[in-house]
């Protein structure tokens, strides 16, 4: 039950994280004035991202009322690190890098000692 609630907490997570990525693209911050503030609140998207993180972090604290903070947690950064370069790569065309793939790897390993 613990990894159905942290799949569903990564789910969430990576809704929010697409839907935040999407509202921002051609939105460039480069000064702070009320212009960028307004298109960002008034922006559905990111109240959607807003929204699908709420529930993240509902299905997170649930699993954490499961089980050792100290194996959620680097599952859930895990396993999120790992969706946000997925969508990265496959939806917005962000490149596959070596470094990226060697982080990935060191990141699963790390994980599953820490979880052992």
């Amino acid at each position: 039950m613990t990894f159905f609630l942290l799949f569903l907490a990564l789910i969430f997570n990576l809704f929010a994280q697409y839907m935040l990525k999407q509202s921002v693209m051609g939105i460039r911050f480069e000064h702070f004035n009320f212009s960028f503030i307004f298109k960002i609140a008034s922006n559905p998207m990111i109240w959607g991202g807003a929204f699908f993180y709420g529930f993240s972090f509902l299905f997170y604290v649930m699993a954490l009322s499961r089980g050792e903070l100290s194996r959620i947690s680097p599952v859930s950064q895990a396993l999120t690190t790992l969706g946000v370069v997925l969508i990265s790569v496959i939806l917005f065309n962000e490149p596959l890098t070596i470094f990226k793939i060697l982080g990935i790897l060191l990141l699963i390993a790390g994980t599953i000692i820490l979880f052992l």
